[in-house]
Parts: C-alpha cells; structure tokens; sequence
C-alpha cells in the first residue's frame, strides 16, 4: 500500500512539474516610445493545471526596455491561483 502510494505521489509530482513549465505572457503595448512602468499593469494568474498565464499592460512601447527588465516587472506582481 505505501509503495502506491508513494508511486502516485510521484506520478502527481512529475504531472505539476510539467505542467509548471506551462506559461502564456501577453503584453498589450503602444507601438513607439519607451514604456513607463510605474503606469504599466500585470495580472499573473496560475490556472488548477498549473499553467500560469500573465497579462501585460505597458503605458508605452517596448523601446529601451530589456526582456530582462521586462521580466522583473513582471515578477514583481503576485499570482493569482484559480
């Protein structure tokens, strides 16, 4: 019984690993101009498969502004979990 157990625990595991590897980023920005992030917006949301998806708004265009950048941002808002 506690090697099922445990081997179902592992299958579970394995399933929420892959599927927290799942993500879908949309960013929503103005064509010209550089973004400014103190205006911009972010909602992160983690879906029950495990899949996070986050919705970018940018008061501006991507110019100037790094993905590196970009992606701390983006971290910095918490998940939301659905």
């Amino acid at each position: 019984m506690i090697r099922r157990i445990e081997r179902r625990l592992s299958q579970l595991e394995h399933q929420t690993q892959a599927a927290a590897k799942a993500s879908i980023r949309v960013v929503s920005r103005c064509v010209v101009g550089r973004a400014n992030l103190a205006t911009s917006k972010c909602w992160r949301t983690r879906c029950n498969n495990g899949a996070l998806i986050e919705l970018v708004q940018l008061d501006g265009g991507m110019e100037g502004l790094s993905q590196n950048e970009l992606d701390r941002f983006v971290a910095s808002f918490p998940i939301e979990v659905v």
